[in-house]
């Protein structure tokens, strides 16, 4: 059974009985794209869009038809086989390619219209003229699943040269199905939407040929809608799973299966059986009876049996409804719907994560960060944890740039600012920032505990930092970033208006990359020990550009070492990106002895500055094995050894007459992976 996950609105569904094709709206609950195939993030060509898109037809002053392009797979259209289409400049493709027809002007009109060529589909009002505005062309899936899309780009809105829209046709293979995906769009449209099959036979979508954006202005498909179009005669027995609203996020213990199930189907339903799967086991399955859902109506249901969720991790719960008022369902290949839920050992506060891309050459950004400062100064500073990555443009760029900061914009695939990403997931402009948006990142339970501090020498420009974590599920590979961040800046203002620049960074450890945590037992702690020595001298780069950007080797952009600060986060490994908890390290005041946890107590190290012996007292609450280590400031290693160590004190020592004047690390490992650092001086 093929997965269906995007619902559609109430809508009346509008069948011309002379035409071969019926339409659904899939429009009440977007968020996903037609089978889920196409997740590329939608820009124009060459600012953003992925490259693997093909420009079938570029801008044109005046209406234009493509040349005729080959469709990658056997499709059928009204019933017969077609191989070949061309598109216009203002949203029609047509089968008809050997057509004379000149193309229809932007202005749209009722379908059908003698201005459209036969076996045509129409995302009629458009108008191709602006620079950015082409059509391309990508196939995605594998067969006999595929799904070509044509993709109006960066569209031109008739009599709104300031506006932009984009809009898809997608032709699926095998099923012969045709769908129109409004995409995105920052303007009012009045598009006439449906198919031709000749001057006097279409369906249109209902509202042609005044229809409006449902759609948003966000590049990702998280505000996509669409509508499908079907070849032959509507059944009447069609049901089919659209949501399933059972949270994301649950603990331990019995948990409901709830969702939502739309009738596709022509009669009303009054029974149907509910079913639902995890991570493909046996269904289990209930009835619902007394009920009426009418054609293209929506039902809430709770599955009568419960799920006893009493394992940690990630499950896939599949749902499909059956046997609607006592007999098959008639297009069961539209049934499923599934969702990934996380079981948790226990129900945790999340501090939301919020990342800002900005420059101080960047007029837009300016707004940006006020707004975004209008809302997160309101809220105590220990809900949230945020960042800002200073770029490399607009025009020369912010002088803060790093080549760090770039990493993480390209990470995230980011070509424009202001931008900003909440907890690794939703990406927008910091000016669209809300509290509405906040509350929306906080509700969603942390996946780690974490809590941590920091030290900080700045006589010595050195920040340690040490992190206790613990999974709350079954996490592996899980990333460790922490950053080290100055609170305040002003010498890097430029053009955009801004003189002050909040949280700035400027080191992330051990680098960009982070940590890679190892697997660890669900509700178990472990650490992970980070520190970094500022070099050499302040700089203040000239601008952001790659020639200027400041070698950490060398060199530091530091204003005030006293005004550091430190944060972490753990962030998912996989495409989602997800951040699973963050946190503000705690500044600590303690020098001399360092505070441990599990088998060691405390390190003292002395003297320091040393110019010979450097020796090391620890105390062991329990037998351990130690790995001991003399680091150099660049993280290379200077001498190693093991030690098998009794409860109680253990005393080293390390030669260190041989090494130049400097700073240096003493690294104490345990058999657990904690790691603990101590600076020494080498005079």
């Amino acid at each position: 059974m093929k997965k269906i996950t995007l619902a559609f609105a109430l809508l009346v569904s509008v069948v011309c009985v002379q035409a071969q094709y019926y339409y659904l709206p899939f429009t009440n609950n977007p968020g996903q794209n037609p089978g889920n195939l196409n997740n590329d993030d939608e820009y124009p060509v060459g600012g953003g869009l992925d490259a693997s898109w093909t420009t079938i037809r570029s801008s044109s002053a005046t209406p234009a038809w493509s040349i005729s392009q080959t469709i990658p797979f056997a499709f059928n259209f009204n019933g017969a086989p077609v191989t070949n289409f061309k598109v216009s400049t203002t949203g029609i493709l047509t089968f008809s390619v050997a057509s004379a027809m000149a193309p229809p002007s932007s202005t749209s009109q009722a379908l059908p219209s003698a201005s459209i060529p036969d076996n045509s589909v129409c995302v009629w009002g458009l108008q191709g003229t602006g620079a950015n505005d082409n059509v391309v062309a990508k196939t995605f899936g594998t067969a006999p699943n595929r799904q070509h899309w044509v993709f109006f780009t960066s569209y031109t809105i008739p009599g709104n040269p300031s506006g932009w829209t984009y809009w898809s046709i997608v032709l699926e293979e095998t099923t012969n199905k045709i769908y129109i995906v409004d995409q995105r769009t920052n303007g009012t449209l009045n598009m006439s939407l449906g198919v031709q099959i000749n001057s006097t036979t279409a369906t249109s979508v209902a509202g042609s040929p005044n229809i409006n954006t449902l759609s948003a202005n966000g590049a990702t498909v998280a505000d996509n809608n669409y509508y499908e179009f079907n070849y032959g005669t509507q059944v009447a027995l069609d049901l089919s799973a659209i949501d399933i609203t059972t949270n994301p996020y649950v603990a331990f213990g019995n948990q409901d299966i709830t969702g939502t199930i739309t009738n596709l189907g022509t009669a009303t339903v009054t029974s149907f059986d509910i079913n639902y799967t995890i991570n493909g086991g046996a269904a289990v399955t209930g009835t619902i009876n007394g009920i009426s859902i009418p054609t293209l109506g929506t039902y809430s249901f709770t599955h009568p049996v419960q799920w006893n969720a009493n394992t940690p991790g990630a499950f896939t719960i599949n749902v499909y409804a059956s046997n609607p008022n006592g007999s098959s369902d008639q297009n069961p290949i539209n049934d499923d719907f599934s969702k990934t839920i996380n079981v948790l050992s226990q129900l945790e506060q999340r501090n939301p994560f919020f990342e800002i891309f900005t420059s101080s050459t960047c007029p837009p950004c300016e707004p940006g960060n006020i707004n975004f400062h209008n809302i997160i100064d309101t809220i105590p500073a220990n809900q949230h944890t945020y960042i800002k990555y200073q770029q490399d443009f607009p025009g020369t760029g912010d002088p803060y740039t790093t080549d760090e900061s770039l990493n993480r914009r390209y990470y995230y695939n980011i070509n424009s600012i202001p931008r900003m990403e909440n907890d690794g997931g939703w990406d927008g402009n910091a000016n669209s920032f809300t509290y509405g948006l906040y509350e929306a990142a906080r509700s969603v339970p942390a996946q780690f505990k974490m809590y941590g501090s920091f030290t900080a020498d700045t006589v010595a420009r050195t920040y340690s930092a040490m992190i206790h974590y613990s999974p709350l599920f079954n996490a592996s590979n899980a990333v460790l970033q922490t950053a080290i961040v100055e609170n305040t800046t002003y010498l890097n203002e430029k053009t955009n208006g801004e003189t002050e620049f909040y949280q700035v960074m400027k080191k992330m450890l051990p680098s960009d990359a982070g940590t890679t945590l190892p697997t660890v037992a669900v509700n178990a702690w472990d650490s992970v020990s980070l520190t970094y020595t500022f070099n050499g001298n302040y700089r203040l780069p000239s601008n952001g550009q790659a020639a200027n950007i400041i070698d950490n080797n060398t060199e530091h952009s530091v204003e005030e070492f006293g005004d550091l600060a430190m944060i972490s986060w753990i962030q998912s490994p996989g495409n989602d990106k997800q951040v699973f908890q963050s946190i503000n390290l705690s500044k600590s005041t303690i020098s001399g002895i360092y505070p441990m946890n599990a088998s060691i107590d405390a390190i003292t190290i002395y003297p320091s500055p040393a110019t010979d012996l450097v020796n090391i007292n620890i105390n062991l609450t329990a037998n351990e094995t130690l790995k001991i280590q003399v680091i150099d400031v660049a993280g290379r290693l200077i001498e190693s050894k093991t030690v098998n160590a009794s409860a109680g004190l253990l005393k080293q020592s390390f030669d260190v007459s041989n090494l130049p004047a400097g700073v240096f690390h003493v690294s104490v490992s345990d058999s657990k992976n904690n790691a603990f650092v101590k600076r020494i001086v080498k005079l």
